[in-house]
């Protein structure tokens, strides 16, 4: 009765079936078919361990018919894929291998002589673009020495080649810029290849330095110059977006006042064809030169590099801008005499040419241009020595004092 009694409680509390075969029935059968279901379990296990054991140690195998399908990349049939299959030497002929080991190992060198290939062609078409335009400096500048030596079998327009790949020279930075770093990626048949050459050697002429570039920021610039973020020179975008706020602009934003809306540094303006018309680097801390080329920005309508540190002759080439109404170039160390290539400037209205280091006379070019009346403003060192100016509207004395001549003139 006890063990009855129990098995109710048991029914009677879980609600499970009573067991037919009594308590003593009921163990008996448990403990066999449990030792029999753990034996089980032991042989499986060790046969599948055995199998696994096997399986990495034996040869693999080389008839994955699945693998034919292409299905292991993803679940698509072979004609997306190619078939994963393993390489067997009995499958695959003789003239299969020898393709295919051909192909593999000589592929990666004919891709990058190809590659090469095409960059040469590429820097040989700029070259054939640009060649044209290039003026080697005729002052003296030391890293453009061996380019003015004209001696016994020169060839300009091999030296000119050897220039543009001179990266020690404004014009070889600035070429390397067009074809290796500039992510604008013009091409050599582009109409305003040209203009963005010429900024950019304009950058480099005057002492610019690409913050963009390891090699220019590690070398030793103890001579000055200026940096591309001060006026965003060298980005990847259009060269009429090189400008940027002036400091001044940026002092009057900071103390929450107003500025000169119109006071930016870089290339400030373009017409409607995205021609330059207007460069503004004034007090920038320039250094270097103005190069001939600036020719080539034949819109070009003012240029405002005042109060720097350029040296050397103003450029001939000047004369060729005839659209050119303001040339501020006062407050630097240019030397030589004032060249006579005005003539052709009846557009100019302005022009500053005080506290340089020219000598000689006012060219006759000027002067005509201001007794026309078309230039209204014209002001140079004509305080005494060196310059002697008698169509200035202005003499200075190359330091910092200025006489108006107008008012001792009765104009």
């Amino acid at each position: 009765m006890g063990s009855l009694s129990r098995l109710e409680v048991e029914t009677q509390s879980n609600g499970k079936p009573q067991n037919l075969f009594g308590q003593s029935g009921t163990s008996q059968y448990h403990g066999s078919s449990s030792s029999n279901a753990r034996l089980y379990f032991i042989l499986c296990l060790a046969f599948f361990t055995l199998y696994g054991l096997l399986s990495m140690t034996g040869p693999a195998d080389k008839s994955d018919a699945w693998a034919s399908t292409g299905d292991a990349a993803g679940g698509w049939g072979s004609e997306h894929n190619h078939a994963i299959t393993h390489h067997d030497t009995s499958l695959v002929s003789s003239q299969q291998k020898e393709s295919s080991t051909t192909f593999s190992s000589s592929y990666p060198p004919a891709n990058l002589a190809s590659i090469d290939l095409d960059n040469a062609f590429l820097t040989e078409e700029f070259e054939i673009a640009l060649k044209p335009i290039i003026v080697i400096p005729s002052h003296a500048r030391r890293e453009y020495e061996h380019y003015q030596a004209k001696g016994e079998g020169y060839d300009e327009d091999l030296y000119i080649s050897e220039l543009l790949h001179d990266k020690n020279t404004a014009h070889g930075m600035a070429f390397d810029f067009i074809i290796n770093r500039d992510k604008r990626r013009i091409r050599p048949e582009d109409p305003q290849l040209v203009q963005r050459f010429v900024l950019a050697l304009f950058f480099y002429a005057t002492g610019g330095i690409d913050m963009n570039n390891p090699e220019e920021i590690s070398k030793d610039n103890t001579r000055g110059g200026w940096d591309s973020e001060l006026a965003h020179f060298l980005t990847g975008l259009h060269e009429c977006h090189w400008v940027k706020k002036s400091l001044q602009d940026q002092f009057w934003e900071l103390l929450s006042m107003e500025g000169d809306d119109d006071r930016k540094v870089g290339v400030t303006k373009c017409n409607d064809d995205m021609e330059v018309t207007e460069i503004r680097l004034a007090d920038l801390n320039l250094v270097g030169f103005i190069p001939e080329e600036i020719k080539w920005l034949s819109n070009l309508e003012s240029l405002d590099v005042q109060n720097n540190h350029l040296a050397g002759p103003i450029p001939k080439s000047l004369g060729e801008l005839d659209e050119l109404r303001y040339l501020s170039l006062d407050g630097n160390n240019f030397s030589g005499s004032i060249p006579d290539v005005f003539d052709e400037l009846t557009n100019l209205e302005r022009v500053y040419l005080n506290f340089n280091d020219f000598n000689g006379a006012m060219p006759p070019s000027l002067c005509t241009l201001r007794e026309d009346g078309s230039l209204t403003d014209l002001w140079s060192d004509c305080g005494g020595y060196p310059i002697t100016c008698t169509c200035c509207t202005v003499c200075c004395d190359m330091v910092a004092e200025c006489d108006d001549m107008r008012s001792q003139n009765g104009a």
